[in-house]
């Protein structure tokens, strides 16, 4: 049977690329650094990788299909995860194109995730497609609530009421810095001035007001209904998004408007920033399918009542490697005394973006 947290990625997880950099790692005689794109990977010196190598790098939190070439992966699950050898912290795994056969030419950047059988780990799809019952109106739905039959119709009433994620609306899943090295060198020769928020460890949360004035709310991956028990739908009523998504609208005078946030607190991620509540920090703002600066809207969002993610900095410029902004990721959360996830890093208009991870967040998680 199938492992309900092991989903088919629409991401690339597994892609060829280059070999940047070999470095040795201090006191080991049998490992060392494979630099691939902004990434740092542990690999076995007898593997004789060398710079100008084409390699398969794999991501973090793909899970490998139980072969003979991939059992010894086994003690982890088969799931490539962020670890650390001899002080050197490792994020991904570096195969060589053996791995794929001698049949075959491969570029650059080649998509070969499908190929090696690979699937994405993601424990957050299994909360979004549970569906929660909500608390019975009256002593006779009480009653009812005993009977299987009836518990079973009202989730596929539930489920039926759940409309499709808008195709017009971009899921909140940012791009890591590490697979964005061109980019990265672009702006960071251009000057380019940046926003950067912390970022928060919990559900992703969608909430949009259409151009017909319809108002749902959705998960990373789902759109669901505003009835059904769930944090969303919780939000969806504290924050009285019926009213505040049209007010918004109006405010703006815009056709279409969508909040992205990131709900935490009681019962998500073991409540990392120990708040009392669940609570939505806003992320995204965008109007007519354009993402606008947060600071354009921190006095509205204030005004109907909608927290924001804490911003740290303000005209950030990017320094000459991706290993300084990895750093940078390290440090404290503003919610609370304890490891921050990391950062997300938007140009000061908000149409660039991408997310650098705390690998010592990642470490202290596993």
């Amino acid at each position: 049977m199938a492992n309900p947290k092991f989903i088919k990625s629409e991401r690339k997880l597994a892609t060829i690329r280059e070999v940047l950099e070999i470095r040795p790692i201090d006191g080991a005689d049998m490992i060392e650094v494979a630099v691939i794109d902004g990434w740092e990977c542990v690999v076995k010196k007898d593997e004789n990788f060398k710079v100008g190598d084409k390699v398969i790098y794999i991501e973090i939190d793909s899970i490998l299909p139980e072969k003979p070439e991939f059992e010894f992966l086994r003690p982890r699950s088969f799931r490539i995860r962020t670890i650390k050898l001899r002080k050197q912290i490792s994020q991904g795994l570096v195969l060589p194109l053996s791995y794929l056969g001698e049949n075959k030419k491969y570029k650059l950047d080649d998509d070969v995730t499908e190929e090696l059988g690979i699937m994405k780990y993601d424990p957050e799809l299994v909360i979004e497609r549970e569906v929660r019952l909500p608390k019975p109106r009256n002593k006779f739905e009480k009653w009812l609530m005993k009977f299987e039959w009836y518990r079973n119709w009202k989730k596929r009433k539930i489920l039926k009421s759940r409309v499709y994620f808008p195709g017009w609306i971009v899921k909140t899943d940012e791009t890591r810095i590490q697979n964005l090295v061109k980019l990265f060198h672009e702006h960071q020769a251009k000057g380019t001035k940046f926003v950067v928020t912390e970022k928060i460890d919990g559900q992703s949360f969608t909430a949009y007001i259409d151009d017909k004035d319809f108002v749902g709310i959705c998960s990373r991956n789902l759109g669901l209904s505003k009835t059904e028990d769930s944090n969303y739908s919780k939000m969806y009523k504290k924050y009285d998004l019926e009213n505040v998504l049209p007010r918004i609208k109006k405010s703006l005078g815009a056709k279409t408007v969508v909040l992205q946030g990131e709900i935490a607190g009681p019962g998500v991620q073991g409540n990392k920033y120990k708040l009392e509540e669940l609570e939505c920090f806003i992320f995204n703002v965008i109007t007519n399918e354009k993402k606008i600066p947060l600071m354009d809207v921190e006095t509205l969002l204030q005004e109907n009542n909608l927290k924001q993610v804490p911003i740290l900095e303000t005209g950030y410029t990017l320094p000459e490697t991706i290993k300084e902004v990895v750093d940078k990721s390290k440090g404290k959360s503003v919610l609370y005394n304890r490891k921050r996830e990391g950062l997300v890093i938007r140009s000061e208009d908000y149409q660039i973006s991408f997310k650098v991870i705390n690998p010592e967040f990642l470490l202290e998680e596993e």
